[in-house]
């Protein structure tokens, strides 16, 4: 399904972007409806698309000790995973699912990464929003891990 302009505004990670400049990621962007349980990311594997939470939650896992998963995060809409496909070495960080029917926006790394190479201030504009969720990613396992610790 095609993705517009207006699709792309509630996502945190295109604030900074107005609507000529969403267009060009619409144009690369297609839409998804995906059941439960369906495989976004895998950890270690290369990074090649983008997901934005449109409808629906996505769970986050990281790996863990030995061969096990920590559950650590559950994104929402106007949320995103995936955003390793935008930073090098372009290797997914955690195994992403959806955690019930959703659909999703996904965008191409590759082509995503070619706006930006020809298109600059988006590529800053974007990877500012990126820092943003790589905060709050960041402390949601570290929520995570002292309470798995028995720590408060």
């Amino acid at each position: 399904m095609l993705t517009e302009v207006k699709d792309l505004r509630g996502f945190k990670i295109f604030d900074e972007l107005d609507d000529q400049e969403l267009g060009l990621i619409a144009k690369i962007a297609k839409t998804e409806e995906l059941g439960k349980d369906a495989i976004l990311t895998r950890a270690g594997k290369p990074a090649a698309q983008l997901y934005l939470v449109v409808r629906g939650s996505v769970t986050i896992m990281t790996p863990g000790p030995g061969d096990t998963e920590m559950r650590v995060d559950e994104v929402g809409p106007g949320q995103i995973v995936g955003w390793s496909t935008l930073t090098g070495p372009y290797i997914y960080t955690a195994t992403t699912m959806t955690a019930e029917e959703s659909t999703l926006i996904v965008i191409g790394g590759s082509k995503l990464r070619e706006i930006f190479e020809l298109n600059n201030h988006i590529g800053y504009r974007v990877l500012k929003g990126i820092g943003y969720i790589v905060a709050r990613r960041m402390a949601a396992i570290e929520a995570k891990c002292v309470t798995e610790d028995g720590k408060s």
